[in-house]
């Protein structure tokens, strides 16, 4: 009985809202309270640098928590290990809200990162899981695009709520929507993983996983990964700071100057839904790469050329962000079908790495800024962003080899 029920649902895919509503709550928890950075800084008596390591210590735990649940859903499956996740992140978000010194927001942010990864993660294997290689792409693109109302909407709202209500509320917040997708996913997620990788065991899991890091196609999927999430992240890291702090923009006005590099992204993601297989992989992470790194420098010039209005700052973004939603459901397709049997830990590990390079890029942004030749200035945001748009296009270059085709 119980196995022709898990066929049965194995046979149907899952709708895509329940896979968009877990994995909005990575990027709902790292957008929403954004606008309040400099806001906690007074209201927890701590400096700049601090406040940036709520962001810091959430990426890391996540690409540590990523590397656990991956392998975890291979062994015990995707659904128990999803439904833990959930409940580990209404705590964390709880716990946020009542936080009331740096340390006790940090430790609450980790636990919070531990269970939003798994949505992250886990939804991409799920599609995995129910897709063919080519198909998972344009899944994945529709996935992000999904995901990515989370970022248009949460700094605004974020950035409002602080306004009116101060910093607590965007965890607030957090709590009653992560029991909604918590609730919403007990009652339409069934179980998608394979056979084969409930089969195989713990020593069997390590030695895969040690072939699929020898595989060069791997490391160019997620070096791609990385390397956009560290310049992705150097503007969620800086852009409060250069915003707020340098252009004067209230916070409740700041979320809305990220909408063009989000908006761009939905349609990058739309783009790579509808006709990324016929492109194929390789090349729309190269011309992904290119546009990341146009939208960069267009904004340096800009800022080189004496235009300092905000517009002028975060409007060129929009190319930034097409071509990430070209890149990034690209390159984490490539990763997860690498090796099929093991889409859990190949996305685990590949999203690790990703969160990772952003973990690096907010603490070379938050040492940046308290650089005081630098400190009254868009280039803590600049530097790290064009460091790795640029490395991320070398190392893209590499997936337009056959091999990756």
């Amino acid at each position: 009985m119980i196995l022709r029920k898990t066929a049965h649902i194995r046979s149907r895919p899952p709708a895509l809202t329940v896979l968009i509503a877990v994995s909005m709550l990575q990027p709902v928890a790292i957008n929403m309270y954004v606008p309040s950075l400099p806001g906690m800084e007074r209201a927890l008596s701590t400096d700049a640098t601090s406040v940036q390591l709520t962001i810091t210590v959430y990426l890391i735990a996540t690409a540590i928590g990523q590397i656990i649940m991956g392998p975890l859903s291979d062994r015990f499956g995707r659904r128990p290990v999803l439904l833990t996740g959930l409940a580990l992140f209404v705590v964390g978000s709880i716990a946020c809200a009542m936080a009331t010194t740096i340390e006790m927001l940090l430790a609450a942010r980790m636990l919070q990162a531990f269970g939003a990864c798994a949505g992250l993660s886990l939804a991409r294997a799920i599609v995995r899981d129910t897709s063919a290689a080519k198909s998972s792409a344009g899944r994945i693109g529709y996935l992000n695009m999904g995901m990515a109302t989370a970022p248009v909407i949460a700094p605004a709202i974020g950035g409002l709520l602080d306004q009116a209500y101060g910093w607590r509320a965007s965890f607030e917040l957090m709590t009653a929507f992560g029991g909604l997708v918590m609730l919403y996913a007990v009652l339409a997620l069934g179980e998608t993983r394979p056979e084969s990788a409930a089969a195989s065991s713990f020593r069997a899991w390590l030695s895969s996983s040690g072939r699929l890091l020898t595989l060069r196609s791997f490391w160019v999927f997620a070096g791609t990964l990385m390397l956009l999430s560290s310049m992705f992240f150097a503007m969620v890291a800086g852009g409060p700071y250069v915003g707020i702090k340098v252009l004067g923009i209230s916070p409740g006005a700041f979320g809305f100057y990220l909408m063009p590099m989000v908006l761009g992204y939905i349609f990058g993601n739309f783009v790579t839904g509808r006709f990324g297989a016929a492109i194929g992989i390789g090349r729309m992470i190269t011309l992904g790469n290119g546009l990341t790194l146009f939208g960069i420098f267009l904004a340096v010039g800009l800022y080189l050329a004496g235009f300092n209005h905000p517009i002028a700052l975060f409007g060129p973004m929009v190319f930034t962000g097409i071509g990430n939603g070209f890149a990034l459901p690209n390159a984490i397709a490539g990763a997860v079908s690498v090796d099929p049997d093991l889409a859990g830990a190949a996305s685990g590990v590949a999203g690790a790495l990703q969160v990772g390079g952003g973990a690096i890029a907010t603490v070379i942004v938050g040492r940046l800024f308290d650089t005081p030749s630098l400190s009254e200035t868009p280039w803590p945001m600049f530097i790290p962003m064009i460091a790795g748009g640029a490395s991320a296009m070398l190392v893209g270059f590499f997936a337009n080899a056959r091999l990756l085709r």
